[in-house]
């Protein structure tokens, strides 16, 4: 049975099929100012992470500047993605929008001299990507796909003052409320309260008889 886009889901270890935002790095040099484009990046289905689901239906909005040399190009990146998440704690679906913005330093991959290479910085600057040439074709879709799942809210509230499902019939209290008894006690402590009722000279080895001694 084929699945439809609603059954579709995806890891967050690569970018999404189809994925690409691409410019020219020569378009760049050769202009000597800054390139600007925009991006529509396809998403349907969820994407699992943070052990929820996040569900896309509309692409996600990339809009970036390039500029630089021959030397190397800075790409000022802002990113718009919108998508459904379950509330954290009455479960209802929300809609939320994540928008972030970061830096990309391209520069082209250094020549090998020996076993050592020119850039020795290369490994420790996050924002650095290596391309085989800064002239040709460079895609950004990826960086752009690390970033979004790294932005994805940990926790979704439907509201700020969410009431939360009852814990005892599970309906939502937002909706109004149920007839279960607020005072119901805590099964955990049925043990306890027993005891309680009956004494605690019936609890043994707790506590004290009534010269002081422990009990046996």
């Amino acid at each position: 049975m084929e699945k439809s886009n609603e059954d579709f889901k995806t890891g967050i270890e690569v970018k999404p099929l189809g994925w690409s935002c691409s410019f020219k790095g020569a378009a760049v040099i050769e202009e000597r100012g800054p390139l600007v484009l925009r991006c529509e990046l396809p998403i349907s289905g969820s994407v699992e992470h943070w052990g929820q689901e996040y569900r896309f239906t509309d692409p996600v909005v990339v809009d970036a500047t390039v500029s630089g040399d021959a030397l190397g190009l800075d790409v000022d990146i802002v990113f718009k993605a919108r998508m459904e998440v379950d509330c954290a704690r009455c479960l209802e679906a929300t809609s939320c929008e994540v928008s972030e913005s970061f830096q990309l330093f391209l520069k082209p991959i250094p020549e090998n001299k020996g076993d050592r290479v020119e850039d020795g910085n290369a490994e420790d600057d996050e924002n650095l990507v290596l391309v085989p040439s800064i002239e040709g074709e460079i895609d950004i879709s990826g960086q752009v796909w690390e970033y979004l799942v790294v932005s994805l809210p940990e926790k979704i509230l439907c509201c700020e003052g969410c009431l939360g499902l009852c814990p005892l019939c599970g309906r939502n209290r937002n909706r109004g409320e149920c007839s279960c008894s607020t005072s119901e006690p805590d099964p955990r402590f049925a043990v306890l309260a027993e005891l309680i009722e009956n004494g605690n000279d019936e609890a043994p080895g707790k506590g004290g008889n009534r010269n002081g001694n422990s009990k046996k």
